[in-house]
């Protein structure tokens, strides 16, 4: 009767380790809906993570808002010299491509998206002008470029990270570049018309009758001042709006929506696609345990 025992113990103590850890680990995901006997409600369900998914999404949208998009990294991020670099390559080639046309400036105002009259006076002219440069930056949608070419190339932590590239997915990240492009955007429009009104006003006698060919090589040599100013005021306008920027956008809304939005069946789903293999060590470190409780069982 010994050997028997001798086996028989460690092996149904890891049978037990193993169905209890295994419960355990169900129990945090099953049932997915509180349970009631009459009006009784049923202990422990729903399971632990369906009953806390509120608290648990507004636990990571805090962090990704609090200490990975925050105001700090950002500002790190769109005011680094690496995207003053990227943006600065991206200006110059813009405007090298006006070394190439032909039209006057006056020509581009006659166009019939802008145009407004025959006749005009050089002060409407100057409006015009104005308003048609400010257009072109608005149209330009530059929140777009500075969020792809930047903030794209900083989401790794989100992509490489299983729990976040699950909870926070393709759409979500999608959203939140999405919000922020259009803030900048909103930012740039904003800015725009005071910026293009000072620019014409001081070019305005040269640039009317001007072709745009000829006025990129007058000012070929001054190129680099010209780039200089448009970065000086992207980072004036960025750098005193951000935190309005963020505010607007509420990046942790964003992410604590997409959370609370999965039901429990897709949270559960998630959660075991990233930690299948952990959990299965779990149950599986259970039923080691319950062996070996089994066997000092035997010693006692």
């Amino acid at each position: 009767m010994i050997v028997p025992r001798a086996v028989i113990a460690p092996l149904v103590g890891g049978v037990i380790g193993y169905i209890t850890n295994d419960l355990a680990i169900r129990m945090l995901f099953r049932p997915r809906k509180a349970l009631y006997i009459g009006r009784f409600h049923v202990p422990f369900t729903p399971g632990l993570i369906p009953s806390q998914q509120g608290r648990i999404a507004q636990s990571i949208g805090s962090v990704v808002s609090g200490q990975l998009l925050n105001e700090e990294t950002l500002r790190q991020t769109l005011l680094s010299q690496e995207t003053l670099d990227t943006l600065r390559k991206k200006i110059t080639t813009f405007l090298r491509v006006l070394s190439k046309d032909e039209r006057t400036v006056y020509d581009c105002l006659r166009q019939p998206e802008i145009r407004g009259k025959a006749d005009i006076s050089v002060d409407a002219l100057q409006q015009k002008l104005t308003d048609a440069l400010c257009a072109k930056i608005v149209d330009a949608r530059l929140g777009y470029a500075v969020v792809d070419s930047v903030v794209g190339d900083k989401m790794d932590f989100i992509t490489q990270n299983p729990l976040f590239s699950r909870l926070i997915d393709g759409n979500t990240q999608g959203a939140i570049r999405e919000k922020l492009a259009e803030k900048v955007n909103e930012l740039i429009a904003e800015k725009a018309p005071d910026a293009s009104a000072a620019i014409v006003s001081h070019y305005k006698e040269e640039l009317l009758n001007a072709r745009l060919c000829d006025l990129y090589a007058k000012y070929q040599d001054r190129e680099e001042k010209i780039v200089d100013g448009i970065l000086d005021l992207y980072v004036n306008i960025l750098g005193g709006n951000l935190g309005r920027l963020l505010k607007a956008i509420n990046i942790e809304q964003i992410v604590v929506d997409k959370i609370n939005g999965l039901d429990a069946a897709q949270l559960e789903a998630t959660i075991f696609g990233i930690m299948k293999h952990e959990l299965k060590a779990i149950v599986y470190l259970g039923a080691l345990l319950g062996f070996l409780m089994g066997f000092i069982n035997l010693l006692l």
